[in-house]
Order: C-alpha cells, then structure tokens, then sequence
C-alpha cells in the first residue's frame, strides 16, 4: 500500500503524522506538489514535484495510484475520481470518503457558496487543531496500523 499525499494543501501536523507512519511503519509515502516540502526530504519519504497549477498533483495521483492505495486530499473532486479507482481517500481531519459523502459535501458547499455571495452566511475560517491532527492520525492507524511514535 501507498499513501499518496497531495502536497500542496496537507496542513503541516498531517504531514508529520504521515511521515511519521512512513519512518516507523515502513509505509510507503508519496508526496506529490508544486512546491518542495522540506520535511518531506528530511524523512525520506519520495517528494515528486510537478508544475504549478493544471491539476498537475490531481493528473500525477490518478495515473499513479492503484487500487488499495491510499490518498490524502482535501480535493472533492480529486477524492471522486480516485474513488472510482479503488484508491481509499481520507482528509486531514480523518474523514475517510464515500462518492455520496463527497455529492453531499459538493451540495453543502455550494449552498453556502450562495449564501455567503447573497450576505447570508458568514465566511468562518477554520485552523488546523490538534483534535483534527488526532482524528487523522486514528484513521491512518485504522487503515495502516500505523502506531503514533
């Protein structure tokens, strides 16, 4: 199994996670951006680097990926199309996807997207917390067995 990391949105306690499972789990990760990530270099984990926008990260993933594999992304419609694919896809916050999940959220967001452009709904910025940090971490060790260090 691989864990496929879209690089280019993980939140920085993901990837430390992520590595982590890659450094004492011997899971193989596959970190894929438009940037460098430092930490990733650090930990060894493979750092493939694609050209900025295009849906280059999005391209590199479905045609790498395979079927049992796992994804990272907080991407829907990424997330749908690697679904179809057998790929297994969770979030940074743990979620692990079903394609009516993904349909659901896609409506829920648009709706807000409505509201918000109509002055209804307040725009509500939302950090990366340490109980996100922990959800994503017991998925991965449900789906890996990988074990916090």
């Amino acid at each position: 199994m691989t864990l496929w990391i879209d690089g280019d949105s993980c939140p920085q306690a993901a990837m430390r996670i992520a590595l982590d499972a890659h450094r004492t789990q011997a899971l193989r990760v596959v970190v894929i951006a438009d940037r460098q990530i430092p930490m990733v270099a650090k930990s060894g984990a493979r750092m493939i680097r694609v050209a900025a926008g295009s849906g280059a990260v999005d391209e590199f993933l479905l045609r790498d990926s395979r079927p049992g594999d796992l994804a990272l992304t907080r991407d829907l419609s990424l997330t749908l199309r690697l679904l179809e694919r057998n790929v297994v896809v969770l979030n940074d916050r743990g979620q692990v996807w079903t394609a009516q999940e993904i349909e659901l959220r896609r409506e829920d967001a648009a709706l807000m997207r409505a509201m918000r452009k109509g002055g209804i709904a307040p725009i509500l910025p939302r950090n990366y917390s340490a109980d996100d940090a922990g959800k994503f971490s017991l998925s991965l060790s449900r789906l890996t067995g990988y074990k916090p260090s």
